[in-house]
């Protein structure tokens, strides 16, 4: 039987215990699963004569060709019910609500299936229990974006701290993370954070956080910010005649 789960970023990440409700067939209070009603048992299959299987006879330009197929009538039991259970109409399993516990694993992704053994619908004639599969829904996170066992993210830094450097905290999974961030750092850098991705399933290991940085611009300055941005710009000689343009300066693409 199929049920399905949903899980926050988080819970796929680390694990989590999840209690599922699942509608299974259970055994017959009724008749104790023989499908019979009390009182009453089973008797030798009057379609196929106890044997279990139907013989199919048909001609062929080899000859008479003899085929066997299961008794749908006792379902291959040889056995044929005399008189069916009222409560469950002779299955021997009747539909009931339970909880069934389910332990998620580190490390799972969204659509993967997890198999919980014997906790399924009831077997018949007292056969054993089927399994549980379990299909799994992880919530996309605000921040991190997966590609398997990785994280990529993008990190603002203001311009001065990208000039100038600095070391900035960062909310990773694991929680606070400090990193340092190097003078004349470019929009586009890549920095790798490594065992701060999500936890490889069902081995060792983790992946890696990727992060890639954009230096931000102020898109508008007061008059005194301003003043020190031109004088900035007068001192790196990046300004221009006025009313001539600005030089620009091209090169190859990287890659």
């Amino acid at each position: 039987m199929l049920a399905s789960l949903t899980l926050s970023f988080e819970e796929a990440a680390f694990g989590v215990t999840k209690d599922v409700e699942v509608e299974a067939l259970v055994e017959c209070e009724r008749c104790d699963g023989s499908g019979c009603e009390p009182g009453t048992g089973l008797s030798r299959c009057r379609y196929c004569g106890g044997t279990g299987e139907v013989q199919d006879m048909r001609r062929s330009i080899f000859g008479t060709v003899m085929t066997a197929r299961t008794c749908m009538t006792c379902r291959g039991t040889g056995e044929e019910i005399e008189s069916r259970c009222e409560q469950c109409s002779g299955d021997g399993r009747t539909a009931k609500a339970r909880t069934v516990t389910v332990e998620i694993p580190p490390g799972v992704s969204d659509g993967l299936e997890l198999r919980v053994a014997d906790a399924g619908h009831a077997g018949r004639a007292g056969g054993p229990r089927g399994d549980l599969y379990v299909s799994l829904r992880v919530r996309s996170h605000p921040v991190f974006d997966r590609r398997g066992q990785d994280l990529f993210a993008v990190l603002e830094v203001p311009m001065t701290q990208a000039a100038l450097g600095a070391e900035v905290e960062i909310d990773t999974l694991d929680g606070p993370e400090r990193i340092r961030i190097e003078p004349g750092t470019r929009s586009g850098t890549a920095l790798r954070l490594r065992n701060l991705g999500l936890p490889n399933l069902g081995r060792r290991g983790r992946g890696d956080l990727f992060l890639t940085i954009d230096v931000a611009t102020p898109e508008s300055a007061g008059k005194e910010e301003r003043a020190l941005l031109e004088r900035l710009a007068e001192l790196r000689e990046e300004t221009s005649r006025k009313g001539e343009p600005a030089p620009g300066r091209l090169r190859r693409p990287e890659g």
